[in-house]
C-alpha cells in the first residue's frame, strides 16, 4: 500500500498533511470531504491513527504503486514532512511528492531557487542500487541533478563524535557526495531526534572500511543548500595519519596470519616473487594517494602488485602507459577507469618523491602519508 502525504480535492486543490493540523481536526475533515491520488486521480483514504503520523493511502493491489519508491515506513513519512518544512523556510519554493510527468517519477520533495529546481530523496529503505541509480539518471535526463538524504544507520548513529573508523555497506557507499576536489562524505538524517549526521572526510582504507568524522546538526540549524562539513583541522589531520599509519601496520601484520590462499593470495604471491615480506615494504607502498578508493583492496596490497607488475613485465617507471595500467587492472574483479587513475595518480606521486621501483627501504625525514592526507583535506578545505 502506498503512504503519501498530499492529495487533490474535488476541486483539484492540493493538500498536505503539515504537523499544523491537528488530528482531531483531520478525523473531522475526512468525515465531510473526499480525497484523490494527484498522480493517478484514484480515491484515497486519510488515515488519522495515534501512532503513525497522518497519511493518505492507497487501496490496496492499487496501480499506482508502481509509481511511487516502496512501501512507506513511519520514519519516511515523518522524515520528509519534517524536510518539507524545514525546506518551505529555507527556498523559494518547495512542493511534497510532486509528479514530474517528463520521467514518470515522484520524489519525495522538489525545491525550486530560482531557475534551479532540485529533487530530494530521503531512502529509509534498502532498495537495489541499479534502481538508485536509474531514478538519478531519470532526473537528470531533465536537466535536475538530485540530493539523496540517507536515514541515518542504526549501527553508524551510535558512533562517537569526532575522528573514528566506519564500517559501510555497499549501499551505504552510493549515498556519499564528493566535495572538490577529493573529500566524500555521507549525509544522513534521523527524523526521531530531528538531527542530521554527517560522516565527513571519509578516508578509504580497505574494503568498505573508512576514517572519517562524526559531527551532527540539529534540524533547526540546516540550510539550503545543505550545510557542508565543517573541515578537519590539523590536529585531526594527525589523528587521521596516526591511524591510517596504525591500520596498515596491522593489516601487513595479519596478512600471513590471516592467510587462507598460501602463496595462492596475490600479494603474498608478489611478495614472494619480490623476496620480500609483509612488515618490510618500504613507506612508500601503502599510502592514500588520490583516488585510491577506487580498489576495495587495501593501498599496500595494489601498490605493491602494481609494482610486482612492473618489474614483472620490464617497464620503466618513467615509460609507463595507459595500456600498462589497462593490463594491471583487468587482473581486479572491476577494471575501471578509476582504478587507471588510481594507478597514475600512485605513479606520479613515486616519480615526484624520487622513488624507484626497487624495494629497499629509503630514509625519509618526510611523514608521506601525514603530507599525503593533509594535501587531500586541505585542498578541499581551500574550497569549502
Amino acid at each position: 500500500m502506498s503512504f503519501i502525504l498530499t492529495a487533490s480535492l474535488k476541486d483539484g486543490q492540493l493538500v498536505v498533511l503539515t504537523a499544523e493540523r491537528e488530528r482531531s481536526a483531520l478525523r473531522e475533515w475526512r468525515r465531510t470531504e473526499r480525497f484523490y491520488c494527484p498522480l493517478c486521480r484514484k480515491a484515497v483514504h486519510l488515515k488519522v491513527g495515534d501512532i503513525v503520523i497522518p497519511h493518505f493511502a492507497h487501496e490496496k493491489r492499487s496501480a499506482c504503486t508502481q509509481s511511487f519508491s516502496e512501501g512507506e515506513s513511519p520514519q519516511h513519512l515523518n522524515g520528509k514532512r519534517l524536510l518539507f518544512e524545514l525546506l518551505s523556510a529555507r527556498a523559494e519554493k518547495v512542493i511534497l511528492e510532486p509528479v514530474i510527468q517528463e520521467v514518470s517519477q515522484r520524489p519525495d520533495l522538489l525545491v525550486t531557487n530560482g531557475a534551479i529546481q532540485t529533487p530530494i530523496e530521503f531512502q529509509c529503505s534498502t532498495i537495489p542500487l541499479s534502481l538508485l541509480q536509474s531514478r538519478t539518471e531519470g532526473f537528470r535526463s531533465i536537466g535536475m541533478d538530485p540530493e539523496w538524504i540517507l536515514h541515518t544507520p542504526k549501527k553508524l548513529l551510535h558512533q562517537r563524535y569526532g575522528i573514528g573508523v566506519f564500517q559501510l555497506t555497499k549501499f551505504q557507499e552510493w549515498f556519499m557526495t564528493t566535495i572538490p576536489l577529493e573529500s566524500r562524505y555521507l549525509l544522513t538524517f534521523n527524523p526521531q531526534t530531528k538531527t542530521f549526521h554527517y560522516f565527513s572526510h571519509l578516508l578509504h582504507v580497505a574494503g568498505q572500511r573508512y576514517i572519517g568524522i562524526h559531527q551532527s546538526l540539529p534540524i533547526r540549524f540546516q540550510h539550503f543548500p545543505f550545510v557542508l562539513p565543517k573541515p578537519p583541522s590539523m590536529v585531526d589531520l594527525t589523528d587521521y595519519a596516526a591511524r591510517y599509519s596504525s591500520m596498515r601496520e596491522d593489516g601487513l601484520k595479519q596478512s600471513i596470519l590471516l592467510n587462507r590462499k598460501g602463496v595462492q593470495n596475490p600479494f603474498l604471491r608478489s611478495c614472494y616473487e619480490l623476496r620480500t615480506v609483509p612488515v618490510q615494504l618500504p613507506h612508500w607502498i601503502g599510502v592514500p594517494t588520490t583516488k585510491s578508493e577506487a580498489f576495495r583492496e587495501a593501498d599496500y596490497e595494489w601498490q605493491l602488485r602494481l609494482i610486482h607488475f612492473m618489474r614483472r613485465e620490464g617497464v620503466a617507471i618513467s615509460h609507463i602507459r595507459t595500456r600498462h595500467f589497462e593490463r594491471f587492472v583487468y587482473q581486479f574483479s572491476d577494471s575501471s577507469s578509476d582504478k587507471i587513475d588510481a594507478c597514475r595518480e600512485y605513479i606520479e606521486f613515486l616519480i615526484q618523491k624520487k622513488f624507484g621501483l626497487q624495494l629497499q627501504k629509503t630514509e625519509c625525514k618526510e611523514n608521506l602519508i601525514m603530507t599525503l592526507i593533509s594535501a587531500r583535506f586541505l585542498a578541499s578545505k581551500a574550497q569549502n
